[in-house]
């Protein structure tokens, strides 16, 4: 289980039925999306953001040794981060149930949208995932159930760091919600980012309301 001061909570201001668990990306950690998640907040609905592990109060010196590494490393020792990460959410996806959560999503962003879509593998203990300006290079495609859980992709078009095609071909083979845009990079202009992130948002409290 992921330390409990690698663990940031946004509490709902009702009893609790659902969880939204938010993954941070490469070199970041889970302060950053304090305040863009609190969009995913209702009366019902907490959100969890966890450090990814060698990040934030997981920092075990990694980093800067992963960021050292030549193009072709870096980005293989970053997705075995990610995938490290992924292996850790159905326990963190347990531990929400057990505090009330009656249903628990997971919202990922680059780094963290490739833990998302490793937590695809059936049966998949979330009632949806989102995974956003990632690729699904950790999904293990005999392990999945199209359209169980329900997913959302969210692409740029004009990303170098993770290409867009992956995505949408699995979106297309998964039967995901795709949201594409094309006039962005990775990090996206302010204006997709925050149609993408209101479209995860609603996404989410489609899935995760639990009535």
């Amino acid at each position: 289980m992921i330390p409990a001061d690698a663990i940031q909570h946004l509490l709902c201001t009702e009893r609790l039925r659902a969880s939204v668990i938010v993954l941070h990306g490469w070199s970041a950690r889970a302060e950053v999306h304090l305040g863009d998640a609190a969009a995913f907040i209702t009366e019902g609905t907490e959100v969890v953001l966890p450090d990814a592990p060698a990040h934030g109060h997981r920092d075990d010196g990694r980093l800067g040794h992963v960021a050292a590494l030549p193009d072709d490393e870096r980005t293989q020792a970053i997705r075995d981060l990610a995938r490290d990460w992924a292996a850790e959410l159905p326990a963190l996806c347990a531990w929400c149930r057990d505090r009330g959560a009656e249903r628990v999503g997971v919202v990922g962003i680059s780094m963290g949208g490739f833990a998302a879509f490793g937590a695809l593998a059936a049966p998949s203990p979330f009632a949806a995932i989102a995974a956003l300006l990632a690729a699904p290079a950790l999904v293990d495609r005999a392990a999945v159930t199209p359209g169980d859980p329900p997913l959302l992709i969210g692409l740029a078009g004009r990303d170098a760091s993770v290409p867009p095609e992956p995505g949408r071909r699995f979106a297309n083979d998964y039967g995901a919600e795709l949201h594409e845009y094309p006039d962005s990079e990775h990090i996206m202009r302010a204006d997709d980012w925050f149609d993408l992130w209101g479209r995860t948002a609603a996404f989410l409290r489609r899935h995760l309301d639990a009535g």
